[in-house]
């Protein structure tokens, strides 16, 4: 029998906490277990953005220290802070159930180069070892277990291909999809995704589960990788996956369990943060670091700001505490969440023309608005909707 993998949740940070995991993820893409991660991950596929110079393919290590250092860490360096609540990913996951309509606009950004950390996870995927890890060393017949891992937190960056050089010279670069490699054009503007899952939170499977084949030759078990996990640094979280949106593309209807979903749930929350309108979804509470703590960023290179944003639905629309409770108890805290009592009516996207004048000419410019799709009052009631929307505003409650 397949081993399935217990429900080791995912358990969020206090906001204050992030200013900490992003100095530690700055940090982690200098090491060199982060170069063999990414390296692992090249050959794996998991990297959208490709680089070459000339027409000639970049050595993995390289490449590696490209992606991390010249990208990934410049990202983080200058990246804001947010914490969305579990009541606003809920919200997200709500309205993502439906791809975005507009096109992908760097307009909708937050900031230019953000960090956001997810109160539950945006979804995740289960992964058989046996197949991972078949056409590697590590490989070892009659592997039978799976892992579901979760996604929680993401990095962006508005970005275009003249972003970085190497040595000097420019690279050219490629974009990796579902349909191949498509070279990608100078000038060409997009947002460059990143995205995390939590590190030590590996399987959660019987230690004794047999994974694979150590470099001596001796059973690999899922006991001694969490063992090893817990002793390499790098902070809470690792890079999982990444990807590019091209602005003013049009998203495509996702696959379930994969990329597709978590950047169709990102993007709607940047949507909900960014609403214009009568409809007002979001309030931030910023939360400041500490003296100490801004100067240790100074001094590691950090020029993002080390206040944290908190995020939450508005106290006028969020949903009762019972439900939500509902919800988190039927959660595994290793995949999305239910919405089922917190959201029975998911809110839904209405597109919107923002100049109606020329709207019959085509000389119009059209964009999301999110409409609640909630249920007040008694079950056998109307339902009414309004354009009031959710705001984010209050720091959740600290755990004893």
């Amino acid at each position: 029998m397949t081993q399935a993998a217990a429900p080791t949740r995912w358990v969020p940070p206090d906001p204050r906490e992030l200013p900490e995991w992003r100095a530690q993820l700055v940090d982690f893409t200098a090491s060199e277990p982060s170069n063999v991660t990414m390296r692992e991950a090249i050959r794996a596929g998991r990297c959208s953005i490709v680089p070459r110079m000339g027409n000639a393919p970049i050595p993995a290590d390289t490449l590696a220290a490209i992606l991390l250092n010249r990208a990934e860490r410049a990202r983080l360096e200058e990246a804001e802070l947010y914490y969305a609540t579990a009541d606003m990913t809920a919200l997200s996951l709500a309205a993502a159930a439906t791809p975005p309509r507009e096109p992908v606009s760097i307009d909708r950004l937050p900031a230019e180069s953000g960090l956001i950390v997810f109160g539950e996870p945006i979804g995740g995927y289960v992964e058989d070892i046996g197949a991972a890890l078949a056409n590697t060393p590590a490989a070892r017949p009659g592997v039978d277990a799976r892992i579901t891992t979760p996604i929680v937190a993401a990095s962006w960056t508005a970005w275009t291909p003249e972003d970085v050089n190497v040595e000097g010279e420019p690279v050219t670069w490629g974009h990796l999809s579902r349909d191949g490699y498509t070279p990608i054009a100078p000038g060409t503007r997009g947002i460059w995704v990143t995205f995390y899952s939590p590190r030590g939170l590996f399987s959660g499977l019987p230690p004794e589960t047999v994974l694979g084949t150590m470099r001596d030759g001796s059973v690999m078990t899922a006991g001694m990788i969490e063992a090893q996990r817990h002793t390499v640094p790098g902070g809470p979280l690792a890079w999982d996956n990444e990807a590019l949106l091209f602005d003013g593309v049009d998203f495509a209807p996702a696959r379930p369990d994969t990329i597709d979903v978590w950047t169709h749930t990102l993007y709607t929350a940047w949507q909900l943060m960014t609403s214009a309108g009568g409809t007002r979804w979001a309030e931030v509470e910023e939360i400041p670091r500490d003296r100490s703590g801004r100067k240790r960023d100074a001094r590691q290179g950090i020029t993002g700001p080390s206040a944290v944003r908190v995020v939450n639905v508005h106290t006028a629309q969020r949903p009762p505490r019972e439900a939500a409770a509902e919800d988190a108890a039927a959660s595994t805290g290793r995949r999305e969440p239910s919405w089922s009592c917190r959201w029975p009516v998911r809110p839904y996207r209405r597109s919107t023309c923002l100049n109606p004048g020329g709207h019959a000419a085509g000389d119009c410019q059209h964009e999301d608005r999110i409409v609640p799709g909630h249920i007040k009052g008694p079950k056998d009631a109307p339902l009414r909707t309004s354009t009031t929307v959710h705001l984010w505003d209050k720091e959740p409650q600290p755990r004893a």
